[in-house]
């Protein structure tokens, strides 16, 4: 048996879900990829990752459940109804194909052992599949890779194809392993991957012992930096006790621009191409006379003031944006940092990386809105009060000699809200309402990372419109997981940004506290499990909640 064929990277998945130790898992796949050649190693790295392709590459397969369902039916001649109920049963996608597939009617004229590059390939082609046709040849494809599939290989096939491997092996567990499997420097392979972002290009110069190599470049999406969270003027002044850099936190998305030529690329904080999305801030980019990347949020804006973040909302994940829609839901890029200009500039002080984003020379709807510098707690409060006034969330606070540091967060930067604060959290359970809701999911189960588990933290029923909770109850029932009547497990796929009053100890959840008097405050279309927050950030907050006020 090759090493390179499906067969044994399934093997390998089934050892790593069965097995508890992180030491041992890290040694398993450390032995596995110094086996593979480049083709098959970049292919394992993304599956076990939990990508199929990787960040910032505009590839994606879009999957649905609904096709997954046709698929199995075509292999089983099982009635879509059938393959609904028994997946009721199972409550995984996964065991679900290989339940199907067990019991398949169709083979293959020629059984021929399934190889990752060649897997990797027909997702590839999977991926690239639009217009008149298109689902129906999307259909056929995976039909033919489950008809061609063993049982065990059909549960990893869909599991790798719908994102949801759980397998136990998160990404800094392949980092290590990847560290271990090449003989290379833990710090100098992390490093790569925030500068690339794409597991499967910084494993290749792993490999070759190229780490040194890894460099930003334009049209290369790389991790953002991370502001801390501070919870008053006061406690911001004392901490820092020097002059700071202030500007606005703006209620919008965080997007990185880049320029190479007269090609420009946007990038959310997913590290996901958006640049269809805003067409008018790429045609405008182009008068930028270097080659950049910018770092900025993208706002709807119209007469002077910020839109609410659900206008925004309404732009993202389109592949085409009509003018109608520019003029429904007008938007503006704000730049607050260059973090390449000809040449990488994140290594200057950030006073230094101001000096060259101001002398660039913006015009709308890109749209420097500077800044200014505070010291003391009233010029902090007095900024702060400011940028509210104006239609802003907040206000951010930074050190004018600070480095920019890809994927990092820290107090070098620090960001204060007039809320207690808010939680990003993901929906792991939903309840069906009473009353005007009753037949709609409208009762959402929330939880945040605690390492690699999810802990609940609180229930919201409120902030969203009718409208809204139709649309989130026909999200929640595409990804059940788990059907329990009037409750529903979910996979965590859906992000919430979640308003509170104050935060409890609770026995309720399993978390240990409680938001007091939840509410939704916006659905994040453009955040994923991997962006919600901490039990350490619930905590921080639990401890500093009587110190909340700006001033």
């Amino acid at each position: 048996m090759a090493i390179d064929e499906f067969s044994v990277f399934v093997d390998l998945c089934e050892k790593l879900a069965s097995t508890r130790s992180k030491n041992a898992k890290v040694e398993v796949i450390a032995k596995y990829l110094s086996q593979l050649d480049d083709r098959a190693l970049q292919a394992a790295v993304l599956f076990l990752s939990g990508s199929v392709f990787p960040k910032g590459s505009g590839m994606s397969l879009n999957i649905g459940y609904s096709l997954i369902m046709q698929s199995l039916s075509d292999v089983t001649r099982l009635r879509p109804e059938e393959i609904q109920k028994i997946y009721l049963q199972h409550g995984d996608l996964g065991a679900l194909a290989e339940f199907a597939v067990a019991r398949k009617e169709q083979s293959p004229l020629v059984q021929q052992s399934l190889l990752l590059p060649e897997l990797h390939e027909q997702l590839k082609k999977f991926a690239s599949i639009s217009g008149q046709g298109s689902a129906d040849t999307r259909r056929r494809i995976l039909t033919g890779l489950l008809i061609n599939c063993t049982p065990l290989e059909a549960k990893y096939l869909v599991k790798i194809a719908s994102g949801e491997m759980r397998i136990g092996v998160v990404e800094g567990l392949v980092e290590v392993a990847l560290s271990a499997a090449f003989g290379r420097d833990i710090k100098q392979l992390r490093q790569a991957l925030l500068l690339l972002g794409d597991v499967a290009e910084v494993t290749l110069l792993a490999k070759k012992d190229r780490l040194s190599e890894a460099k930003m470049r334009p049209l290369v999406s790389l991790s953002f930096m991370l502001a801390d969270v501070m919870f008053s003027a006061e406690e911001i002044a004392t901490y820092y006790g020097k002059p700071l850099i202030c500007e606005s936190k703006y209620d919008g998305i965080r997007a990185q621009l880049h320029k190479r030529g007269q090609q420009v690329k946007i990038f959310s904080r997913k590290l996901d191409d958006i640049t269809a999305a805003f067409p008018e801030i790429a045609v405008t980019a182009q008068v930028i006379q270097a080659d950049a990347i910018l770092d900025g949020e993208l706002m709807a804006y119209r007469n002077g003031k910020p839109l609410h973040f659900q206008e925004l909302q309404k732009r993202l994940r389109r592949k085409e944006v009509t003018e109608g829609m520019k003029s429904a839901v007008p938007v503006i890029y704000v730049p607050y940092d260059v973090l390449y200009l000809d040449r990488p500039v994140i290594d200057l002080p950030l006073s230094e990386r101001k000096q060259l984003l101001s002398a660039l020379g913006f015009k709308d709807p890109v749209v420097d809105f500077g800044y200014s510098i505070v010291s003391s707690a009233e010029q902090i409060a007095s900024a702060f009060d400011k940028s509210r006034e104006a239609g802003h969330e907040g206000l951010l606070v930074k050190e004018p000699e600070s480095l920019y540091h890809p994927g990092k967060r820290g107090r070098h930067w620090a960001k204060l809200k007039r809320e207690l604060d808010t939680i990003d959290a993901v929906i792991v359970a939903a309840e069906y309402g009473h009353g005007k809701r009753a037949g709609t999911l409208s009762d959402y189960t929330f939880a945040v990372l605690d390492g690699d588990q999810l802990r609940t933290i609180g229930k919201a029923y409120s902030g969203l419109t009718d409208k809204e909770i139709e649309e989130m109850t026909r999200r929640l029932l595409s990804i059940v997981a788990e059907d329990h009547g009037y409750r529903l497990a979910v996979r965590p796929e859906i992000v919430l940004e979640v308003a509170f009053d104050s935060i409890q100890k609770s026995d309720r959840h399993d978390s240990g506290f409680a938001l007091r008097f939840p509410r939704i405050k916006y659905v994040r279309q453009d955040k994923t499990l991997r962006d919600i927050d901490t039990i350490d950030k619930v905590r921080k907050i639990f401890e500093n909640q009587a110190h909340v006020r700006p001033g």
